[in-house]
């Protein structure tokens, strides 16, 4: 007598269960979590009114190039939108504090050959209400939010430019500037 082949079936018929359920588990852990680049920043500020910053120097358009900087990166990099002053939930100022220039190499002949340029620059992102966001200040370096140092190298030889170094300056400051704006880890 022919015995019946017994159909296929898995050593553990709640395997296919256990596996779902432990998915369901493992992503109902994950719900205050957020994913991509919008995870970054804060969810209650919509957008960010930047008025022109203030330059404490005697360069006049030093300001200007700065704001623009600073404007171009928070489209690039922030869910936040620009808006007038009226309508913006934060305002974030910024301040070109000081600017010095300093040579750091002479050939032979006592000319210069490179030259640093460094910035202090404070900024302070408020609300609204005129509250300062607590991120921004994690080390009270000034009255005024926090102050970001840079520096550029000049090197006439290479064909720099003291335009170009103060441009190199300006997007390092930008970017220093706008990470502010990200949430603590």
């Amino acid at each position: 007598m022919a015995r019946k082949p017994r159909p296929a079936s898995s050593p553990f018929p709640g395997a296919v269960l256990l596996i779902l359920c432990a998915a369901l588990l493992s992503a109902a852990g994950c719900t205050g979590y957020h994913f991509g680049t919008n995870a970054l920043y804060t969810s209650e500020i919509k957008t960010v009114f930047v008025p022109i910053a203030e330059a404490d120097t005697y360069r006049h358009d030093l300001g200007e190039r700065l704001t623009e900087a600073v404007c171009k990166r928070i489209t690039d990099r922030t869910p936040f939108d620009l808006a007038p002053a009226r309508d913006a939930d934060s305002t974030l100022i910024v301040r070109l504090k000081s600017e010095n220039q300093y040579i750091s190499g002479l050939d032979k002949y006592n000319n210069t050959r490179q030259k640093n340029m460094v910035w202090c620059v404070s900024a302070e992102w408020k609300t609204r209400e005129n509250e300062t966001l607590a991120r921004l200040d994690p080390i009270p370096l000034t009255s005024v939010g926090v102050s970001v140092n840079e520096m550029a190298y000049l090197v006439a030889e290479t064909g720099q430019s003291t335009a170009t170094a103060q441009q190199e300056l300006i997007d390092k400051i930008a970017d220093r500037v706008v990470g502010l704006m990200e949430e603590k880890w």
